[in-house]
């Protein structure tokens, strides 16, 4: 876990560069990007996204709500419950800090873009939640969508979900270093990392923009434990770092920031756990 870095804010563009001076002219292999990426396409192993898509997790007599809503990293690809996803994960951590009964939904897709992902915002599933977490945009960028359009869809998109979720805070994943992925051969690693950057950059000046909002991001390479057997989405173990990171964070809207508790990141790093998971698919 040493490997994650996710910090809570740094600038714009900011993100760190790897490689030596070969890396940094990776566009000369150009040519060979469209031959990778439709190997690629052919040959990365398959897995259906998580079952469960509706639990509910803890006993206490709070009642709560987590929706993780996006494309394939909140829709469990590769995993095989959601209790093992950001949404599961998340809901079992507010759980423990409120000592709360917390529903978690997944409106998710794997493959959704920014502009499909308004197709999976749900009024009734969102009218409620605490804690809204948005995972979008890798699609958008391999899909070669440009920059203006991408950045016309995730604005609609979490203006959607902003009014949809009038209580909730919103978290929007980074779009993390692509470069690094061990799925990816270069010079496509380093095209998608340089997309990547460019797209990240929209997406922070989004949430910027916007009240209720932050955002957590992976700068660094990740290890290979951190990745499902396709070497491209996240496995369990960077899913519960991903809500690690959420609720480093994260506090309610009527909470005091300074407030230290249970739920702060001084607290002890072992805590009880919220009671047996019911789930429903």
């Amino acid at each position: 876990m040493a490997s994650l870095d996710l910090p809570r804010d740094r600038p714009v563009g900011a993100r760190r560069s790897q490689g030596g001076p070969l890396a940094r002219l990776w566009w000369l292999g150009l040519p060979l990007v469209p031959l990778q990426g439709y190997r690629l396409k052919r040959n990365l192993p398959r897995f259906a996204d998580a079952d469960g898509t509706i639990g509910r997790v803890g006993s206490g007599s709070r009642r709560m709500s987590v929706v993780a809503l996006g494309d394939s990293v909140t829709a469990g690809y590769a995993l095989d419950h959601h209790r093992s996803s950001i949404a599961g994960q998340l809901a079992l951590r507010l759980a423990e800090r409120y000592d709360a009964t917390v529903d978690w939904r997944a409106c998710a897709r794997s493959g959704a873009t920014a502009a499909e992902a308004m197709e999976l915002v749900s009024p009734e599933a969102l009218a409620g939640a605490d804690l809204v977490f948005v995972s979008i945009g890798v699609n958008d960028l391999k899909n070669l969508h440009s920059t203006t359009r991408f950045r016309r869809d995730l604005g609609a998109l979490l203006d959607e979900v902003l009014a949809a979720a009038p209580h909730a805070r919103v978290c929007l994943l980074g779009i993390p270093p692509l470069e690094h992925f061990p799925a990816f051969p270069r010079p496509l690693a380093d095209a998608l990392g340089w997309r990547g950057r460019v797209f990240d950059a929209i997406a922070v000046e989004a949430i910027r923009a916007r009240p209720r909002m932050f955002r957590i991001e992976t700068t660094e390479a990740l290890g290979r434990e951190m990745f499902a057997g396709d070497g491209f989405h996240p496995s369990p173990t960077l899913h519960a770092a991903f809500a690690d990171a959420v609720m480093a964070i994260h506090r309610l809207p009527a909470e005091d920031p300074g407030a230290r508790g249970e739920g702060s990141p001084d607290a002890p790093a072992a805590r009880r756990r919220a009671g047996r998971a019911v789930d429903e698919t």
